[in-house]
């Protein structure tokens, strides 16, 4: 008996180096990439602008790509970051909950870009959708957003069953 839980103690140690080793990898450039897009989108739905502002470079800007009424395809004037987050910071009177699917994420060196499709929902209701482009700089080790355009429209929209309010 005392050999049996000797054997099991002695097993135990030496698993231990094996776990610790696998949870302290460092985490993929991708991964990384892929938690700042997360941490937007949670801030945003939270109305925490602060959140929302630790994702963003401080001069980081954001547009729009659409069509006019004349059908003549335009590009919105880039906003500054701050005018979002004010807008956050303001008090949300209903949740933004943008839900976003099939990232596409690029690497070279110290800058990423993420494509994406995504559904926006307020107040649980849906309102429109589109897609995304973001621009991200490494710099001291950490992903940050400095561009962002996205698209809008209410239909045609092809969202998955698992995006989609139930």
């Amino acid at each position: 008996m005392k050999n049996n839980i000797l054997g099991f103690i002695l097993l135990a140690l030496l698993t231990l180096p094996t776990y610790a080793q696998q949870s302290m990898l460092p985490i993929s450039d991708a991964e990384q990439v892929k938690h700042v897009i997360n941490e937007l989108f949670d801030g945003y739905r939270e109305g925490d602008s602060l959140r929302v502002k630790n994702t963003f470079t401080n001069n980081a800007m954001l547009q729009s790509a659409y069509y006019d009424t004349s059908g003549l395809s335009q590009l919105s004037i880039p906003e500054p970051i701050t005018k979002f987050t004010a807008y956050i910071g303001g008090g949300l009177e209903k949740e933004h909950d943008e839900r976003i699917w099939d990232l596409d994420i690029k690497i070279n060196n110290n800058l990423a870009s993420v494509w994406c499709n995504y559904a926006f929902y307020l107040a649980n209701k849906f309102s429109h959708c589109g897609a995304e482009n973001f621009l991200l700089l490494k710099k001291e080790g950490e992903w940050k957003i400095f561009h962002l355009v996205d698209t809008r429209q209410q239909i045609d929209c092809n969202i998955p069953d698992r995006i989609k309010n139930h």
